[in-house]
């Protein structure tokens, strides 16, 4: 979690003015009341009210980084950030995912809905879905600078694969391993 909240902090000090006022906006529809924080009891409301049903009321403790029972804007921010830039939920557990996730690829690129899970669901195959191609979300990302001609499609994308060095005797560089990989 803490990583999230890092990253959305960067993400407001960096953003325009416009983008810092669409966050605060979002803190201020939270806390009805207007006293500057939002309760257990608002929060619950506002993920009723908006449509926000996936999401567990449970997230609420893991937001309060201070624990005093109620979550001041940063906290908040945090949650807008994860609403915004992820999908969120795992398919298998439902759980909210915060750091490394495993992507449907087919879906990532054809089917406009991703279907992300878990690491321990991914990792345990407790889930039931039509595809079998996935990449955790750092590669998927890293397979966007991998793909060759412009291809969009992951699935065709080729990444390049370094080849081993042979360590060589004292004196002579070392050289590139023969590749048998075609």
């Amino acid at each position: 979690m803490e990583e999230l909240r890092e990253a959305a902090i960067a993400y407001y000090n960096n953003g325009s003015s416009d983008v810092q006022m669409v966050a605060w906006n979002f803190f201020k529809s939270m806390d009805v009341n207007g006293d500057g924080n939002v309760s257990l009891i608002e929060f619950v409301e506002f993920l009723r009210h908006r449509g926000y049903h996936w999401i567990s009321p449970n997230l609420f403790t893991e937001l309060d980084r201070n624990g005093d029972g109620c979550l001041d804007f940063w906290e908040v921010l945090t949650m807008y950030y994860m609403v915004k830039t992820r999908s969120v939920c795992c398919r298998g557990c439902r759980t909210i995912l915060k750091g490394l996730y495993f992507t449907c690829v087919i879906c990532f690129d054809h089917e406009g809905d991703a279907y992300d899970m878990c690491s321990t669901c991914y990792g345990r195959r407790t889930f039931s879905h039509h595809h079998n191609s996935f990449f955790d979300s750092y590669v998927l990302l890293g397979s966007r600078r991998w793909t060759s001609n412009g291809a969009t499609n992951l699935n065709l994308a080729q990444p390049s694969i370094p080849q081993p060095l042979v360590v060589a005797p004292v004196g002579q560089p070392a050289r590139l391993a023969p590749h048998s990989l075609s």
